[in-house]
């Protein structure tokens, strides 16, 4: 699965972070938010918080996504790439 967080700056830009999938070994999955040297946990709550400020995460396997964060089928903010697939969304400098 690939995913990437796309968040709104101040100045009317886009960035974007990826989204890491961590299989682990009881079926279940992990979701880490990637910086250039490190990956973070990213969980429901962050997914919440950054949709606020309108913020969304585009994937290629949307049912995966929001199985990995327990969201329900009518969430908002998680978008198939294949709907915006000829929309330029720069990477966070930091993580380009």
């Amino acid at each position: 699965m690939k995913a990437r967080v796309v968040i709104p700056t101040a100045a009317g830009e886009r960035v974007s972070y990826n989204i890491a999938i961590h299989h682990s070994g009881r079926g279940g999955c992990e979701l880490r938010l990637v910086f250039a040297t490190e990956e973070e946990p990213f969980e429901r709550w962050l997914f919440y918080l950054l949709r606020e400020i309108g913020a969304h995460v585009v994937t290629d396997d949307v049912s995966q996504f929001r199985k990995a964060l327990g969201l329900s089928d009518s969430e908002p903010g998680v978008i198939d790439e294949q709907e915006i697939k000829d929309m330029v969304l720069p990477r966070h400098p930091a993580t380009a």
